[in-house]
């Protein structure tokens, strides 16, 4: 069985993007994607993408997909991987924890910290919250609009 996500990430790295996060819907034969190159991402860099990946997975894969949707992450993009808490340190961010912390699962603040076990936030109110990442189910950026 192919990895898809990994055949797609590889795939749209070659020509400048990066995948932020892939869904398949198996029922639905509907693959979405979320891209970003590190500037805004344009209706054309979603047009190049979907072109790419169509050729890619219908041509040369012979993979059966009925729709494939390409979009940019937005402004509240999600953060999935190490690099993304690294990328966004500084930044307002919004977290949802599996478990709660003084009776609290949900928190928003400034990401002033990251590494391979936990993710470190400047809350409102001064104080610094360490959460660690098994603990972390829905992080995003939030900022002030």
């Amino acid at each position: 069985m192919m990895d898809l996500e990994k055949i797609i990430s590889e795939s749209i790295q070659n020509i400048g993007y990066e995948l932020v996060e892939c869904e398949h819907n198996h029922n639905s034969g509907l693959i979405r994607i979320f891209i970003d190159n590190g500037n805004l991402i344009s209706v054309d860099d979603c047009v190049k993408v979907s072109n790419h990946l169509n050729r890619v997975l219908s041509v040369e894969l012979d993979y059966d997909f009925s729709r494939l949707e390409v979009s940019s992450p937005g402004v509240d993009r999600k953060l999935i991987k190490l690099t993304d808490y690294k990328r966004f340190e500084g930044e307002k961010i919004k977290i949802k924890l599996y478990s709660p912390i003084n009776n609290q699962k949900k928190f928003d603040g400034k990401l002033i910290a990251s590494d391979e076990k936990k993710i470190k936030i400047l809350l409102s109110e001064e104080k610094i919250l360490e959460v660690p990442f098994d603990e972390i189910q829905m992080a995003r950026l939030n900022p002030d609009l």
